[in-house]
């Protein structure tokens, strides 16, 4: 059953971006500060625009230019995420703290790279990571230390999902293969590996923590039925959740502060998220954004 059927057909919410939005917060919605729950966040290309909603209230800021990537993380170790983007014409990251508006620039990687931020180093902070399809060389710059390293893991064609599989705080080195839906994961402290089949061509992805269990779990969201294929990364359990429709942009994050990542997709059609609780099934919807726009997984 489509659990996105009784919202599919609202009348999307058209943004007054000229001036103040005025909205209701998500059930469940606290003021900040936050460590866990995501915002309701995109980002505009044609003017790097971030919208946000959170708490009640919404706020714009502008951060970027046509052509970057953004790759919002917690860069500077206050436990929200910041303002970032990196442009591939210069291998550049921009970062703007969210709190208190230092901004500060790092250069690392080059064009053709793909941006995977995370915390590789373990100490509370997203790092500069970027991940080469030419060589499936992931480079990590610690954003404490500055200091480098990286490692050979994936080939052309893979998808890098950076994140924490073995639970020990530090994100892992993780490529997911299209061609055989294959999960591919490096232990980034002791070097060990493993791989785990699940998913299919055409499938989407995504990273999240689903179970609470302090493990990243191997996810996917394919876009032939809306479903979300889940496969406990510890336990090897499997769930799967229909929620979605073709068009749909799947989000990772964890949306309702339990400690678990959601099923949440974001529709370009009409700019309204749909939110299915993944601890109880409960499902809402949010318009926030507009066709155009890239949804961002922010705390």
């Amino acid at each position: 059953m489509n659990r996105l059927g009784s919202v599919s057909g609202m009348s999307a919410l058209v943004l007054a971006l000229a001036g103040v939005v005025t909205t209701t917060a998500p059930a469940g919605a606290q003021v900040e500060p936050r460590t866990v729950q995501n915002d309701f966040v995109v980002w505009r290309p044609d003017g790097g625009l971030w919208y946000r909603l959170a708490g009640g209230g919404s706020t714009s800021v502008g951060w970027g230019v046509p052509g970057d990537v953004p790759v919002a993380g917690d860069f500077t170790g206050d436990t929200r995420s910041d303002y970032a983007v990196w442009r591939p014409t210069n291998g550049n990251w921009y970062v703007k703290n969210r709190v208190d508006g230092a901004t500060s620039t790092t250069q690392w990687g080059v064009a053709g790279d793909v941006p995977a931020p995370a915390d590789f180093g373990a100490h509370g902070r997203s790092d500069y990571v970027v991940w080469r399809p030419s060589n499936g060389n992931w480079y990590v710059r610690d954003s404490a230390s500055g200091g480098t390293y990286g490692t050979q893991w994936g080939v052309a064609g893979d998808v890098p999902v950076a994140q924490d599989v073995t639970g020990d705080g530090r994100a892992d080195y993780v490529v997911w293969r299209p061609g055989t839906g294959t999960w591919y994961v490096k232990d980034t402290a002791t070097g060990a590996t493993s791989s785990t089949q699940w998913g299919q061509p055409g499938d989407v992805p995504v990273a999240g923590d689903f179970t609470g269990d302090g493990h990243a779990d191997y996810v996917v969201w394919r876009p032939g039925d809306g479903n979300w294929y889940v496969r406990d990364s510890v336990s090897g359990t499997t769930t799967v959740t229909q929620w979605g429709t073709a068009g749909d942009i799947p989000v990772s994050g964890d949306y309702t502060d339990d400690g678990r990542a959601d099923h949440v997709v974001w529709r370009p059609s009409n700019g309204t998220w749909y939110l299915d609780d993944s601890a109880t099934g409960a499902t809402s919807a949010t318009a926030w954004g507009q066709p155009g726009d890239t949804p961002i997984p922010f705390r």
